[in-house]
């Protein structure tokens, strides 16, 4: 009896130092980098090793099975920075019902979450360009019992902002207003080409003219300053002089 009561503390101490080795059999990953469009971002959060309806595909031997019954009520949150520390939105979601996630609709950004693809995804909206970061997925299990917190590696979320990555259609639209201003330019410069040879050509003909008249006009003095008669006095004076 004594042995029996003795030994009690030793069996409480390695049941709880078997605790902390299972909760540290699990983690989350996450994808390296998201492109967040639109002020849209998917994350995806993979517990492993996953539970029995998280696979899609059978469980490898090697693999170690979840070590907890599987996850029935959750909530999931978006850490963002380096350490995790900043909360941007969570989610809760219930995988025994077919309830829409609960979402926190007092923030600017939002979260929503749902099983898909062998993983909780974390779709956030209302992002902008200056959230672009590091963000991890914290993941705390409710239901069953024990309550599990979990966080993930991170994700880069670039958020793509106005300017930074115009679509294919910004594209093509910049691209058929080019053309559209170009074919402008050269319909333009067709219909006033003519308009100002036809001028230039006026312009030439006048002042030909012009220099053709001023010629003439200097050539008429000319010739009436070469026949002007000679004054009467100087003949007088010429007529005296012989006489003398």
């Amino acid at each position: 009896m004594l042995l029996t009561h003795s030994g009690m503390p030793w069996i409480v101490l390695t049941v709880l130092s078997l605790c902390p080795a299972a909760w540290s059999a699990l983690n989350v990953t996450q994808p390296y980098k998201v492109v967040s469009t639109n002020g849209t971002a998917r994350v995806q959060c993979f517990v492993e090793p996953r539970p029995s309806f998280h696979q899609i595909q059978p469980s490898n031997e090697h693999i170690p099975p979840y070590p907890y019954p599987d996850p029935e009520e959750l909530r999931v949150t978006l850490l963002k920075g380096l350490q995790g520390t900043q909360e941007l939105c969570s989610s809760t979601l219930s995988l025994t019902e077919q309830t829409q996630p609960g979402v926190e609709k007092d923030r600017e950004v939002q979260c929503s979450a749902r099983l898909r693809e062998g993983a909780v995804e974390v779709t956030v909206s209302g992002l902008k360009a200056t959230d672009t970061d590091l963000y991890r997925c914290g993941i705390e299990i409710f239901y069953p019992p024990p309550y599990l917190q979990l966080t993930g590696n991170g994700t880069l979320i670039h958020v793509l902002g106005s300017s930074d990555c115009p679509g294919p259609e910004t594209h093509r639209q910049t691209a058929k207003q080019g053309d559209e201003e170009e074919e402008d330019e050269e319909r333009i410069t067709s219909d006033t080409s003519v308009p100002v040879v036809v001028l230039v050509i006026l312009v030439i003909c006048v002042l030909i003219i012009i220099i053709y008249f001023q010629a003439k006009q200097c050539e008429r003095g000319r010739r009436e300053i070469r026949v002007q008669p000679v004054p009467d006095v100087f003949l007088k004076v010429d007529a005296a002089a012989i006489s003398c």
